[in-house]
């Protein structure tokens, strides 16, 4: 068997590099066959995954080594018939929380070589001018805003290099919170219509963390079917700021102004043109172009 691993060097601010660095001498040590595929660039995954999948024959194994960006490049390039593992090496590392994966390389390494075959259900998302997966989120008006800033900013590089990244979600979100616009969006479920005139916040996913560990959706799991919609209406700044305790705690679902809904399909459609963050990268969702989502079958072996 030939280990095949995709790491991302650059993920989790150099953790990737420190990842493989640790993990290639004890592949060596133990003599167990490997191949190491490196990005030297962003959204080289799609290219790599198309040459190991040249290369591997059924009882090679496929390691990936990066964040939640990394995985989810991967994916969107990945048949749906072909397993693999993951060895979690980013700043937020939601998709690893959501699993409960083991974070030590060798330990997540072992795991992945000696473990089982792991059912989950990832997101599959089509319109005119957005289509692909999604392992996590996909997020229209603030949270896509707060993915923007965050990715863009210097505040998350600087918190990366304390070891701190996933707050920087946090605090972006605070400027976030004041400056971003409310937008009308129409949501269909299971055919029935919910008209929105002030969206502000917007997240389809598939498990319960956002923005490296908060929950926004506690209930929500990758394990099966259903997607999660949590939505709120823009309101006034003092209330909006009286419910951040709640999200963090991960019990805001409770109060009335949040709209929560859990079906396998959903569809929605907008009035204006908004950033949408998926998996943390950021596209564009065009006014009237309606964004449809459903779950799809994957295999992870841990």
């Amino acid at each position: 068997m030939t280990y095949y691993l995709l790491a991302n060097p650059n993920s989790g601010a150099g953790k990737g590099a420190r990842t493989f660095e640790i993990l290639i001498p004890y592949l060596e040590k133990n003599n167990y066959d490997y191949r190491l595929f490196k990005t030297n660039a962003p959204g080289e995954e799609g290219d790599l995954v198309k040459q190991i999948l040249e290369l591997k024959v059924a009882e090679d194994h496929l390691v990936i080594i990066g964040g939640d960006g990394t995985i989810s490049l991967v994916i969107n390039e990945l048949p749906e018939e072909e397993a693999f593992s993951y060895i979690p090496s980013g700043s937020g590392n939601d998709f690893a929380r959501s699993l409960n994966l083991i974070l030590d390389p060798i330990e997540s390494f072992e795991a992945a070589r000696s473990g089982m075959n792991h059912e989950i259900f990832i997101m599959n998302y089509q319109s005119k001018g957005l289509n692909g997966y999604a392992l996590n989120n996909i997020g229209i008006g603030l949270d896509a805003a707060i993915v923007q800033a965050a990715n863009e900013g210097k505040l998350k590089q600087f918190l990366n290099k304390l070891k701190l990244g996933s707050f920087s979600y946090i605090l972006t979100a605070l400027h976030v919170l004041i400056t971003k616009k409310a937008f009308p969006s129409l949501i269909e479920i299971e055919n029935q219509q919910i008209s929105l005139e002030k969206t502000f916040l917007m997240t389809f996913t598939k498990h319960p963390y956002f923005g490296g560990g908060v929950k926004i959706s506690p209930e929500a799991s990758n394990q099966n079917a259903d997607i999660h919609l949590v939505e709120y209406s823009k309101h006034s700044l003092f209330r909006t700021f009286s419910l951040i305790p709640s999200v963090l705690r991960g019990t805001h679902l409770k109060h009335p102004l949040f709209l929560h809904r859990v079906n396998p399909d959903f569809s929605v459609e907008l009035a204006e043109s908004q950033p949408v963050q998926i998996d943390g990268e950021i596209h564009h969702l065009a006014a009237g172009d309606r964004l449809s989502i459903s779950t799809e079958k994957r295999m992870i072996v841990y």
